[in-house]
């Protein structure tokens, strides 16, 4: 099994929490709109960033900054 990609079952309630505080930054930043959905590429590098220690702000910038 590629573990890569696991996160544990205790780890999902601060991943949903950080989950929604990246959406706030995003949109208060406006990279997004309140009715945006993640597509499958950005929901996994989501949860690389989680992986990773970075904040919600810090992922914001990671994936929509350079777009904008």
């Amino acid at each position: 099994m590629d573990d890569s990609n696991y996160l544990a079952p205790e780890d999902l309630p601060e991943l949903e929490a950080w989950a929604i505080a990246w959406y706030e930054e995003a949109v208060e930043a406006e990279f997004i709109g309140a009715s945006y959905h993640p597509d499958t590429a950005t929901v996994g590098r989501l949860r690389d960033y989680f992986k990773a220690g970075l904040s919600p702000a810090e992922a914001a910038q990671a994936c929509f900054g350079g777009k904008h």
